[in-house]
């Protein structure tokens, strides 16, 4: 008798999984897999969009160094409003004009933000010199960063700044003379981003000497053509 119902239960030790059994495995590990994979694929997205910011901030501030010490070294710095398509190709606070000593050398150099295909989502900040008595020695447009995007807001809030344009006189901060405070403002994605990344912000105001030396306004006023 014993030896029976040892046999039956080295048979059903046997056995092994009936086939419900084998369907609740096989699905459970199929939910897992798919986890897994969303989430492998998730992290690779991340990494994607923060290196494609990193590449773009990496640009801006490079830009925004360069930016920084024509104006500090600048002594005439017109207002970016003033700056319309006639004079830069681009609208009023998206162009820069500074008469520079930068390096020794007086110059007068212009920065803009531009989008070429017009309807883009995606700018270049550009930069060119020329002498300020000879507009004909400008240079050509140099490319200096990708992948700028406008503001969410047209109209400039001094509080929000998701409506800061590209280049603009910030009167709420204390100044001397005018048009010495601009907020240079560049916000940078990546077309190799997410859909619905948000962009990386760059933004400083840079302090400059304006006309405290006695320089004439109408420096840099004659702009080479566009």
């Amino acid at each position: 008798m014993r030896d029976c119902i040892e046999a039956r239960v080295r048979m059903r030790s046997s056995e092994g999984y009936s086939l419900t059994e084998l369907l609740i495995a096989m699905t459970i590990f199929s939910t897992l897999m798919a986890l897994i994979f969303s989430l492998f694929i998730t992290m690779i997205n991340q990494s994607e969009d923060n290196l494609a910011r990193t590449r773009s901030v990496e640009q801006a501030r490079l830009g925004l160094s360069q930016i920084d010490r024509q104006i500090r070294s600048g002594n005439v710095i017109l207002d970016p409003a003033l700056d319309s398509h006639a004079q830069s190709g681009v609208g009023s606070n998206y162009s820069l004009r500074v008469y520079t000593q930068e390096n020794g050398e007086d110059k007068c150099v212009q920065w803009r933000v531009i989008f070429h295909n017009g309807a883009s989502q995606f700018g270049d900040l550009e930069y060119r010199e020329w002498d300020a008595g000879n507009p004909s020695s400008s240079t050509t447009w140099y490319n200096v960063a990708n992948n700028v995007v406008a503001p969410t807001n047209d109209v400039i809030d001094p509080d929000d700044p998701e409506s800061w344009p590209p280049f603009w006189l910030d009167t709420t901060l204390p100044t001397g003379s005018k048009a010495q405070n601009i907020r240079v403002t560049l916000r940078m994605s990546d077309p190799g981003a997410e859909a619905g990344a948000k962009p990386a912000v760059v933004s400083s105001v840079v302090t400059g000497r304006n006309t405290v030396f006695g320089y004439s306004p109408d420096y840099c006023s004659s702009i080479p053509g566009l």
